[in-house]
């Protein structure tokens, strides 16, 4: 009896050890829709790289998708309404780095703007019910997180709280989210776990001597959907205009949604 309680605990240190020493890259489809009520929009390809201490996540990175693109792509939702969008990558990409023991994000973001966020703290609602993707069993939990609904499917299989873009803090990897529309949606291709590519782990190199913060970034965003407004560019590209007719406009237009009230 000793034997296998010794034997039993071994395997549950090693297990630990073993996820605690390894290196992974989960592979992800993040399909951006914005405004157009189902995921129909440009479908990209993006990267989670991560390790017990740190995860980046990277997307519209020119390598990931084999090319540099900039093009214009139209496409049509269930009820005929067209939209004709700009589909562009570049040499750098978008990069979310996240660090859990510090709860630090830092990013190349929207504007190719460096920001420190500190402020990132999701309050997920974790359920009971559970599906399989690949060879994971998942579970449900879901969150309200700047501005949007999310379902997030999460893995205890993996116990590392990491996700793509900004979706941390679950007890596991997240392997498949999305919003109340699917409009921005994360789907999963596969995984390499462990995986020899460690040198693929590294913070966002940001060539600038300081960062920006969030409420930085939030004010950057909210004058860029003004200005791109009242520039008559939002209406000539079918974007973001679900607001106009509110007392209320928002930034649906990204990922990150803020309400401006009209004055």
């Amino acid at each position: 009896m000793k034997a296998l309680i010794l034997l039993i605990v071994s395997s549950a240190v090693l297990f630990c050890h073993n996820i605690n020493a390894q290196t992974g890259i989960v592979n992800y489809g993040e399909v951006q829709s914005m405004q157009m009520g189902a995921p129909i929009g440009t479908d990209y390809k993006a990267m989670l790289v991560f390790d017990k201490n740190n995860s980046l996540y990277i997307t519209r990175k020119d390598s990931l998708e084999g090319e540099s693109i900039y093009e214009q792509e139209s496409y049509f939702n269930s009820s005929g309404d067209g939209y004709y969008i700009t589909v562009a990558t570049n040499p750098e990409g978008f990069q979310y780095y996240y660090n859990p023991k510090e709860q630090v994000l830092y990013s190349r973001d929207l504007g190719f703007r460096y920001v420190k966020d500190k402020t990132i703290d999701i309050s997920w609602d974790i359920t009971d019910e559970t599906k399989k993707i690949g060879r994971y069993e998942v579970q449900k939990a879901t969150a309200h997180f700047r501005g949007r609904d999310y379902t997030a499917w999460f893995t205890s299989e993996i116990p590392l709280p990491y996700g793509p873009w900004k979706l941390v803090g679950l007890p596991g990897l997240i392997l498949e989210a999305y919003d109340t529309d699917k409009e921005i949606y994360w789907y999963f291709k596969n995984i390499e776990y462990p995986t020899k590519h460690t040198h693929l782990l590294k913070p966002v190199d940001n060539p600038h001597a300081s960062w920006v913060s969030n409420e930085e970034q939030k004010e950057f965003l909210i004058n860029s959907f003004i200005n791109a407004r009242y520039g008559g560019r939002m209406i000539a590209e079918n974007m973001w205009i679900s607001g106009s007719e509110s007392k209320v406009l928002k930034t649906e237009g990204f990922i990150e949604v803020y309400e401006i009230k009209k004055k």
